[in-house]
């Protein structure tokens, strides 16, 4: 067991009763906390590579790049940044 997961915490989340059937018949009580965090943790990996290629495939745009400097305008516009 690594650092990572010494703390944990339960989490409630809703699923399809099929996919909960499924996982109860495939990986034995004890190793389905692990087996989902690895999932989750691989999950959010390809999520965070995929946000990545767009926000990079985002900055060649060059029609966006224009929209964004015509907002540039708006910045200094008198409008307070105050906190309410």
């Amino acid at each position: 067991m690594n650092t990572r997961e010494k703390h944990t915490i339960n989490q409630t989340f809703s699923l399809p009763i099929e996919l909960v059937e499924e996982l109860h018949k495939t990986i034995k009580n004890m190793e389905r906390s692990a087996y989902v965090a690895e999932l989750l943790r691989q999950g959010l990996e390809k999520k965070k590579e995929e946000l990545r290629q767009e926000y990079i495939a985002m900055g060649k745009d060059k029609e966006q790049d224009e929209i964004m400097k015509e907002w540039e305008g708006t910045i200094g516009d008198g409008i307070s940044e105050e906190k309410w």
